[in-house]
């Protein structure tokens, strides 16, 4: 029997301990914590490289001031959820709608803020964005599928700064409205191939989402 006080982990530990099969729980389990949701992550540049040269006191003064624009403009678009890790952060959203928009005024604020990393290097974030039914435990732990592990390579090991990269369901979910200046892409990491799209946000002014030049992006990463 599932309990209301129970996260996921909790809850399969129990499982587990009880000699059940989480497996022959499956639907039960789904039930009480899965949600179809769209998964932002997000991670800063330059941590390694400024904390090296300029120490990690101002790395992390630069960040607040990011964590306080990215709260204001995810509350702003009715972000669900908000868990900030080091440089990194994910949020959750009703909408693939909602996470693209705020990706889109997120890159045009930190641009417009002239917030720097250093007195030539201007901070930037890459975003990944993924969507569907995913498995969501309270505390710390989060959410869990292939959306979100999508999500996550494209944010922070794919994408570099100043772009936006979706998972093939996020760009099938999204207005077609806000998709102008995504081209498709696949890139192999950790022995999986991921097609999805990237846009690359232009700082000049009305160019957010301009077009770009699409190409085929493909990086190796260990296992």
């Amino acid at each position: 029997m599932l309990r209301d006080d129970e996260n996921l982990f909790e809850c399969m530990s129990r499982f587990i301990a009880d000699g059940v099969d989480p497996m022959a729980r499956e639907a039960e389990i789904w039930n009480r914590y899965g949600e179809t949701a769209a998964i932002l992550v997000l991670d800063s540049s330059g941590f390694s490289r400024v904390t090296e040269s300029h120490g990690i006191i101002h790395f992390l003064s630069r960040l607040m001031l990011l964590r306080d624009i990215v709260k204001h403009i995810f509350d702003a678009h009715n972000c669900k959820r908000l868990h900030f890790n080091a440089d990194n952060a994910l949020a959750s959203f009703e909408t693939v709608d909602d996470a693209i928009v705020s990706a889109r005024e997120l890159h045009h604020r930190v641009y417009e803020s002239e917030l720097m990393l250093t007195d030539d290097d201007r901070f930037q974030v890459s975003i990944g964005i993924g969507y569907g039914a995913m498995l969501y435990s309270e505390t710390l732990e989060g959410y869990f599928s292939e959306e979100v592990n999508f999500a996550s390579k494209l944010g922070e090991d794919i994408a570099r700064g100043d772009e936006t990269r979706l998972t093939l369901s996020a760009y099938r979910n999204a207005d077609p409205k806000l998709l102008t200046g995504f081209a498709p892409l696949q890139a192999e990491i950790s022995g999986v191939t991921i097609k999805h799209f990237r846009h690359v946000f232009r700082p000049e002014p009305d160019a957010a989402f301009s077009p770009w030049e699409a190409g085929r992006d493909i990086r190796s990463a260990g296992v």
